[in-house]
């Protein structure tokens, strides 16, 4: 006699406690997830800013060496005193240049002859981007001192 085993179907009131999920689970979940994605949200809108910033203070720092090396470059004798970093529109010293992919980026410079020695000259640049979150976040300023001491190339007498 073999014997046999018959599978006994499970009862119908174990099945209904086990069938799936209830609306307040569902619920649940979907709260949980929705706090989830607005922190992730948040973090690309920081994320997004940060790069536009970061374009902008590479733009004005390029500006700015730019401006510096360009002051450099002229003769020291034709080199003009005055400036204002603040707000100046001058256009001996100021500049509005646009960037591609940055903006517009304003360049202000001073030159300032130092008291008791004409042949020493103090330049300062200063660029800033003109956007949203340009102003203040994206400056870049240098500084140099210019001097002449050959009196055989025009420049002054100390």
């Amino acid at each position: 006699m073999t014997k046999r085993t018959t599978l006994i179907a499970p009862s119908r009131e174990r099945r209904t406690a086990e069938a799936g999920f209830t609306l307040v689970e569902a619920l649940i979940a979907v709260v949980i997830l929705i706090f989830g994605l607005v922190g992730i949200t948040n973090l690309f809108m920081v994320a997004a800013s940060s790069n536009s910033t970061a374009n902008q203070a590479t733009g004005t720092t390029s500006i700015a060496s730019q401006r510096l090396e360009q002051l450099k470059a002229i003769p020291f004798t034709t080199l003009v005193t005055g400036g204002d970093l603040e707000s100046g529109t001058d256009p001996a010293f100021y500049s509005l240049d646009d960037v591609p992919g940055v903006g517009q980026i304003v360049t202000r410079w001073t030159v300032t002859a130092i008291a008791g020695n004409a042949q020493v000259l103090y330049i300062e640049v200063r660029s800033e981007a003109t956007g949203v979150f340009g102003p203040g976040r994206s400056r870049a300023q240098f500084t140099t001192f210019r001097s002449c001491t050959s009196t055989d190339i025009g420049c002054p007498a100390p």
